[in-house]
């Protein structure tokens, strides 16, 4: 017996963190762009940019941090199995149980101070203190987006990993266990 409103719910998740994920994946292209431009005019011309290495760590911290709701989605995150992979999946989740309490632990600071820090940098309009320049409360905004969409995705695992410490059985809310959509 499962509650059809919540298995809504966690599907809303986790179809909003694979829509975020694709989205954010783009970001890559712009960077190896940004990376390729760089080494040709400072190898190839001898004449380097001034603005392509903060581009570059801008567009890297904002694929990275939003990207990690999708990769905890999708259990890209890395595991140490010794003795948990041994485990049957039912007492995989119960001791998932506890260790996720300091997942959210972590995530609540972060989304706590973060946020504080982008609010802050917002109103400042803060920009960076580099040659270049450019403002710097985007990316300082993206790491609160990041942590709230890990949150969320960190409880629909939490709550899929009580079901089947409770009931023994896997509770799915879409094509899961194979590679994402």
């Amino acid at each position: 017996m499962t509650c059809e409103g919540c298995v809504r719910q966690l599907r809303f998740v986790n179809n909003l963190n694979d829509w975020v994920g694709k989205i954010v994946s783009i970001m890559i292209f712009p960077m190896v762009f940004v990376l390729v431009w760089e080494v040709l005019m400072r190898y190839g011309f001898n004449s380097p940019t001034f603005w392509a290495h903060e581009t570059s760590q801008f567009l890297n911290g904002a694929y990275i941090i939003i990207g990690g709701a999708y990769a905890l989605r999708w259990g890209a995150h890395v595991h140490v199995d010794i003795l948990h992979g041994r485990l049957s999946l039912r007492r995989r989740a119960i001791v998932d149980l506890f260790t996720w309490t300091f997942f959210f632990l972590f995530i609540g600071v972060l989304l706590w101070k973060s946020g504080v820090s982008a609010w802050n940098s917002v109103l400042a309009q803060e920009y960076s203190i580099s040659p270049w320049g450019p403002p710097v409360w985007p990316i300082r905004l993206a790491i609160p987006l990041g942590a709230l969409l890990l949150l969320l995705e960190g409880l629909t695992k939490y709550v899929k990993d009580l079901y089947m410490a409770i009931t023994g059985r896997e509770l799915t809310t879409s094509i899961e266990g194979g590679e994402p959509r």
